[in-house]
């Protein structure tokens, strides 16, 4: 019953699926760095060169989907490996089924086996194989075979390290299919590019949805060369058709090529999809800032437009003509001086204060909720403020810009993080959606199921009240906070739950 009780909270409310595998190591993080190299002067006579623009999110994307790396072989294991291939590969903390499981495998991906023999099971399933930190039942949702075509065609779903795992699109009502196909075999309505902007209840997930076509970024993966098809998990092949992706939905995708005469992607469901009847997402650069050193509380972000700088005069404050842009961070004394019905906050820039009406201020909590006992991590997350704050005890370490649910609908309250999924698809519906879906939005940790902290791919309207309810963080910001709380994913798993206490605590407020 409890086991039954988690799958149905993970595919309704605010987001639902299964978590994905682990990003594959790379030479070149999808992280962008710190800070530009500096330019090495040939003499003192000479210019030197400027340095090369750090590459962006989206283009380090490009390089690892379609370098000559990708994608990466499964990994040899003296025991053998166990593989996914349907939803709902769950990893048990004994050889039972029925319980509540630890975590769970993304279909396609695998784990090592940590002994080559099989342990015969309690319940339902009558044999498991045991992996680091569980066990794993095999029967029809699972394959020791790493050289079937359901678990090689996987590979090409493998995501990026970093803050973005996939590519990420807007559907203009695409047909998603199980090959390419030449021209007179295409017969599926693909809907127009120029819509215009969505309203009502969606309005606002097609903010970061670009213009520019999407372009082919390598070859077409080996499983659909020479007539080839997305395999299925019992072997039997499908047809051409799948489903239709409704306008509105959203995609994730990894390869992107060309084939008679058009550009398709390949979805991490291992579907082909147009990509004419899609709209790429642009990737958001937006992050927000580590605490400690010369950084520390309080401190104000700008929400929204850009806010004036004021100065003092003698007869109160009048501004200086510049301003702070928006999604910027000020540094304050914790100062605040009143003129007229205004009151002004004083910045750490000598001589320069800003309207406190134009702010939005983190200040450090007196100490922390009883049950950290002192010591533990915990997040603080005001939602009238539109802020999130990681402490490790009483100490605050990072802080930034949230969208949490418009009007009432992300729910105040005292809770611990419950489970955590590199990815989820976010529906309305149980079992696979055809009406509405968000395909594979990353990082996610739920607090109160369906209520979950995740990154956003759609929107970058940070600090303003936008969802349905969940915590929306920056790509950068929701991977940072991913990794930071407890309870830790485990390499190769694409989902961990929380069995027992020692989640990281979640204090939301107004």
């Amino acid at each position: 019953m409890r086991r039954a009780l988690l799958l149905a909270a993970l595919l309704v409310g605010c987001a639902a699926g299964s978590g994905a595998r682990s990003p594959v190591a790379s030479d070149s993080p999808i992280a962008p760095t710190a800070q530009p190299a500096l330019a090495v002067r040939a003499s003192e006579d000479e210019p030197a060169e400027p340095p090369a623009p750090e590459p962006t999110l989206e283009q380090k994307l490009d390089a690892f989907f379609g370098g000559d790396a990708y994608p990466p072989p499964i990994d040899p294991s003296p025991n053998g490996r166990i593989g996914s291939m349907n939803w709902g590969t769950w990893i048990q903390p004994a050889p039972r089924s029925g319980s509540l499981p630890l975590g769970s495998i993304r279909p396609g991906d695998s784990l090592a086996l940590s002994s080559a023999d099989p342990v015969t099971g309690q319940g339902r399933c009558r044999s498991f194989v045991q992996v680091e930190g569980g066990y794993v039942c095999v029967g029809s949702r699972s394959t020791l075979d790493m050289t079937s075509p359901w678990m090689q065609a996987g590979r090409w779903t493998t995501p990026a390290p970093g803050p973005m795992p996939y590519h990420y699109a807007l559907s203009m009502n695409a047909p998603m299919l199980t090959r390419p196909v030449p021209e007179d075999e295409f017969v599926w309505k693909v809907g127009k590019r120029d819509r215009k902007k969505m309203r009502g209840w969606n309005a606002g997930h097609d903010e970061l949805a670009v213009d520019e076509p999407i372009t082919p970024n390598g070859p077409m993966p080996e499983f659909l060369k020479d007539g080839g098809m997305t395999p299925t998990a019992w072997g039997k092949p499908g047809g051409v058709y799948k489903k239709r992706i409704p306008y509105g939905s959203m995609l994730a995708y990894t390869r992107a090529f060309e084939a008679f005469g058009r550009t398709w992607v390949l979805s991490t469901d291992m579907s082909v999809v147009p990509a004419e009847g899609l709209k790429r997402f642009r990737v958001s650069e937006f992050h927000g800032v580590e605490l400690g050193g010369d950084v520390s509380l309080p401190i104000a972000w700008i929400r929204k437009e850009p806010r004036q700088k004021w100065k003092k005069t003698d007869g109160g404050f009048e501004p200086t003509g510049e301003s702070w842009p928006e999604k910027h961070w000020v540094a304050l004394t914790g100062a605040e001086e009143k003129s007229g019905k205004e009151r002004y906050l004083e910045t750490r820039e000598p001589g320069i204060y800003i309207a406190k009406h134009d702010a939005s201020v983190v200040e450090r909590r007196p100490k922390p909720p009883w049950e950290t006992k002192g010591t533990g991590k915990w997040i603080h997350i005001r939602v009238t403020r539109g802020t999130l704050t990681l402490y490790d005890g009483p100490k605050p370490v990072f802080t930034t810009l949230i969208s949490p649910g418009q009007k009432d609908a992300t729910p105040y309250g005292r809770y611990f993080v419950e489970s955590k999924h590199h990815v989820s698809t976010m529906t309305t519906e149980s079992g696979e959606p055809r009406r509405f879906w968000i395909a594979d939005v990353p990082w996610t940790i739920y607090f109160k199921r369906p209520y979950a902290i995740h990154a956003t791919y759609w929107h970058e309207d940070f600090g303003q009240r936008k969802s349905g309810g969940c915590v929306n963080l920056s790509p950068l910001d929701a991977e940072r906070v991913f990794h930071w709380v407890e309870p830790a994913l485990p390499k190769g798993w694409g989902s961990v739950q929380q069995v027992g206490p020692g989640g990281t605590f979640v204090l939301v407020e107004g």
